[in-house]
């Protein structure tokens, strides 16, 4: 069996050093005794320990200065300070070097051990705040989380529980569960009491016997665990999980220790889990930027080009059309150059999505009705997606707000976007359109539309290219790559965003949101 810790004990005087080491020994601990203070450092560099307990009054190096040593070579030991020279004075001294507590001789060797059991306690939640706040990678962190809370209560069975994407309660993480059944069970009585946190993030005092419980009786296989605890998840001050934890042994109800405890490490765990989502939120942003930045770029590039690209176009066009006039239509080179009139107006149709995706067009800013601008845009397609066999479904709030932007531009976004739709449903489907008022958390209505087809969807590789200019999954010549990339210009230049959902085989979602 293994020692519950490893201690150091550095004293001077040899009866006191072997009577506290005897002590220890009995209690489960592994013990370490050194004489002085330099011998007790040069121990600490050569070995790990949890916990030291030693003297200030030593010869050669004192306890003050063997503290701060220790505490260089390994940060994370605990110390106490056991002298007989205790006063108010040394034991903020101490506690300034970073010793956990301060212990006055003679002592009740009771009080040392209480002292020594909190100095490991707290070592304990130091480790494994270290270890939950060393990866913010999710699937890591809730392992760390749920496996520590299943030492440091002492538990035969935990879960994490968090809501899914519809918003109800699924199983994270779990030890101990070990068949479906027990995990549905299980489930089940952590979402019922997740439907009564207030919260708080407090924990949930403990459930004994929940089979016999009538708020619980009717959950099959209950009865196997004797008592329960529950610590609530929160963010934003509402609840966002729960973490079960049971015990399946008669006579080992959860005590004050295991509430304190609990306590404790349930904010470990909020913390944590704040931090992971700030850090998403921070990749999130970050990406955005770095999108932004890139558009930017792209945008004055494609510009520039643009511009020395449509001279010359224009003069080849001319050329081939004033050829064409003194040509058989019948001849073989009347029929080339029709090739190339009809390559040069491509082109120029590209020349046009790149000088409105490099924002060299200008924009005629007037208070405009959203449900308007893809009412008359649907009029240019509504037929065209008939002949496709793809149904239309509206579904329009009324009385919706007018936004200022440009109308003529809004409707070369939804034009795109209905085109795309279109496009994914070759062999037809459904097509709907919704518009509706929302407000973010700092009060800003937005109205949202969102354009969603029933086609293929997007595969998850390629969904965060689908903005990049030239990307297209398009056979050549069917597609230039520049619609989305547009789309995304007009509506950043409108102060919105434009957002993409889409899961393979279940069709896709473009959502414009646009500020009010």
């Amino acid at each position: 069996m293994s020692a519950k810790a490893n201690i150091l004990i550095v004293d001077d005087e040899p009866q006191i050093a072997e009577m506290i080491s005897a002590t220890l020994l009995l209690h489960g601990y592994a013990v370490t005794v050194a004489y002085d203070g330099a011998q007790g450092v040069e121990k600490v560099s050569a070995e790990k320990f949890d916990l030291a307990v030693m003297d200030l009054q030593m010869p050669g190096m004192d306890g003050f200065t063997a503290l701060g040593e220790m505490k260089k070579l390994d940060p994370e030991i605990e110390v106490i300070i056991a002298t007989g020279h205790g006063t108010m004075g040394i034991a903020i001294q101490s506690m300034r070097k970073g010793a956990f507590d301060f212990i006055s001789k003679p002592f009740d060797i009771k009080d040392l051990l209480k002292a020594v059991e909190r100095a490991l306690e707290k070592k304990k939640f130091n480790d494994i705040g270290r270890a939950i706040f060393s990866t913010i990678r999710p699937e890591e962190q809730l392992r760390v989380i749920i496996d520590s809370v299943t030492r440091i209560l002492k538990a035969q069975e935990s879960l994490l529980v968090l809501p899914d994407k519809d918003g109800k309660p699924r199983i994270a993480v779990s030890q101990g569960l070990e068949n479906e059944a027990a995990r549905a069970s299980r489930l089940e009585y952590c979402a019922r009491m997740l439907a009564q946190s207030d919260g708080s993030g407090k924990a949930m005092l403990p459930v004994d016997a929940p089979g016999a419980d009538k708020r619980f009786s009717d959950i099959a296989g209950l009865s196997a665990v004797k008592f329960s605890l529950f610590l609530p998840l929160v963010e934003d001050n509402k609840p966002a999980g729960l973490i079960g934890i049971n015990r399946l042994e008669e006579n080992s109800p959860f005590n004050e220790d295991d509430l304190q405890r609990a306590r404790i490490f349930g904010s470990l765990v909020n913390l944590a889990l704040r931090n992971s989502s700030l850090y998403r939120q921070l990749q999130e942003t970050q990406g955005q930027l770095i999108q932004a930045e890139k558009m930017s770029a792209l945008g004055q590039l494609a510009g520039g080009l643009a511009h020395e690209i449509n001279n010359p176009l224009s003069g080849i066009l001319g050329l081939t059309q004033l050829v064409l006039e003194n040509l058989d239509p019948a001849s073989q080179n009347h029929a080339d150059l029709k090739e190339i009139e009809k390559a040069v107006f491509r082109c120029k149709k590209i020349i046009v999505s790149l000088l409105s995706f490099s924002r060299q067009e200008k924009t005629r800013v007037e208070p405009v009705s959203v449900n308007e601008v893809i009412e008359e845009t649907l009029t240019l397609c509504a037929r065209q997606l008939e002949l496709q066999r793809v149904k239309i479904n509206r579904q329009f709030s009324p009385g919706l707000p007018l936004v200022n932007a440009d109308f003529q531009q809004l409707m070369q976004v939804f034009l795109n976007l209905l085109t795309n739709a279109r496009d994914a449903m070759p062999d037809g489907g459904e097509l709907t359109i919704a518009t509706n008022l929302l407000k973010d958390p700092a009060g800003r209505e937005l109205l949202i539309s969102s354009v969603s087809d029933t086609g293929a969807g997007i595969e998850p590789e390629i969904l965060g290219r689908i903005f990049d200019p030239f990307f297209t999954t398009k056979p050549v010549g069917k597609g230039t790559g520049l619609g989305l990339s547009v789309c995304l210009g007009i509506i950043s230049r409108h102060n919105g965003y434009i957002k993409a959902h889409s899961m393979p085989g279940a069709g896709a979602t473009f959502t414009v949101t646009i500020p009010v």
